[in-house]
């Protein structure tokens, strides 16, 4: 790969099942910039302050065209968000599409595990209040998430699958990282995971 081709790890999944954790310990193994949509989101809330669900859904689409705007003039970064995935017809999460256009090399890290572990986890997570993620009850989690994981990855560059329902090594996931960017193969999915 030439030095100064651009470069980006797209880390991918449901709600809660572990892209910021991955997504912080890839940029910060591979020295890339790490561009999260929750952290755009969150400023907007702080600017914005916190509102009903339209409120939200306002700011989250501005901190979606900000994070697009970052990422367009990133030249390697670690991008972190619920994808809206190209198959799906549900009205949530940041639109994907424009990834496809973002030039030099990607690979996808798309973190998996169950729509109930990913429900539980996100009922004990503590976010910015600004997100209402108190609205939600763990069944009706487990319902929207569901058919959401049937999709798997969504196919931008070459993937890596991540077990996240158990324990992963940051190195040699960045290292598969590293291979993928520099050959474009996909890693041996049944390899991405150290368990302890």
């Amino acid at each position: 790969m030439h030095r100064l081709e651009r470069r980006f790890i797209i880390v991918s999944g449901l709600p809660a099942s572990g892209k910021s954790a991955v997504a912080r310990a890839l940029a910060q193994a591979l020295r890339v910039e790490l561009l999260d949509k929750d952290e755009f989101l969150e400023s907007r809330f702080e600017q914005c302050g916190i509102g009903d669900a339209a409120h939200r859904r306002q700011l989250s689409v501005e901190a979606d065209a900000a994070f697009r705007r970052r990422a367009e003039r990133s030249p390697a970064a670690v991008l972190a968000s619920w994808w809206k995935h190209p198959l799906s017809l549900a009205d949530s999460g940041t639109p994907s599409t424009w990834l496809a256009a973002l030039p030099g090399t990607k690979v996808e890290v798309h973190c998996e595990c169950s729509a109930d572990l990913a429900a539980a986890r996100f009922m004990a997570r503590a976010r910015h209040p600004g997100h209402l993620d108190t609205r939600w009850t763990h069944a009706g989690l487990v319902a929207a998430f569901a058919p959401l994981a049937s999709f798997g990855p969504m196919g931008f560059g070459a993937v890596i699958r991540l077990a996240t329902d158990v324990a992963w090594d940051a190195g040699t996931l960045a290292a598969q990282v590293a291979s993928a960017l520099a050959t474009g193969a996909s890693a041996n999915p049944a390899s991405n995971n150290e368990r302890a």
